[in-house]
């Protein structure tokens, strides 16, 4: 099961901080649709700064379209099958050469419904205990973030491990609160937890 206060700390500490920074100084690309790989990235950006500003998450980076293992072969994820695919999240938040991922993260514009069964698949995999004979796939990650984004709101789906499998274990939804063209804040309309 995950843990509550790490999975607390993660959401409160860097996710809706990060994703409110987003909203105020990058509202303009989500408005006009830049490609989702924008987003994210700028997203890693504003999720670099504010862990760079709280001691708590020294030395953690936020990579996008990381897929390397700690040796430089690629990443998999375990999907069931007699070979793993290759695992590149659209976002993790690690610490570079450590054996644990804190946040794995998939981003999805609201209309764009292309392969969410797959992002939420990996999701759950990558927060899920490891499994015998595949050491090449990435496990225990504390917390999977599905992020689907639109110009009025954000749903936030959570997953995280329980009894050893990868779940979902909780969602937040936002709305944007407009000045005119400009997001002033993200505010959470509801939450739901498992």
């Amino acid at each position: 099961m995950v843990n509550e206060i790490e999975r607390n700390n993660i959401i409160n500490d860097v996710l809706i901080p990060s994703l409110q920074r987003l909203y105020e100084m990058d509202y303009f690309n989500i408005c006009i649709g830049v490609s989702e790989r924008n987003i994210c990235a700028r997203l890693a950006h504003h999720m670099e700064i504010i862990m760079h500003r709280n001691n708590n998450y020294s030395g953690y980076f936020a990579d996008v379209e990381y897929n390397r293992m700690n040796d430089g072969s690629m990443k998999h994820y375990d999907n069931s099958q007699k070979v793993s695919p290759d695992m590149v999240a659209d976002l993790i938040l690690h610490k570079r050469n450590a054996e644990r991922n804190m946040l794995a993260v998939e981003m999805k514009r609201w209309n764009n419904y292309n392969k969410r069964k797959d992002d939420r698949e990996r999701l759950k995999s990558v927060v899920s205990s490891p499994k015998d004979g595949k050491d090449d796939c990435v496990y225990d990650t504390t917390l999977g973030a599905f992020i689907i984004y639109s110009e009025e709101k954000v749903l936030v789906e959570f997953y995280g491990k329980m009894n050893g499998e990868g779940d979902w274990i909780g969602e937040i939804e936002f709305i944007c609160r407009l000045e005119g063209n400009k997001c002033l804040s993200l505010e959470i309309i509801r939450e739901d937890w498992k």
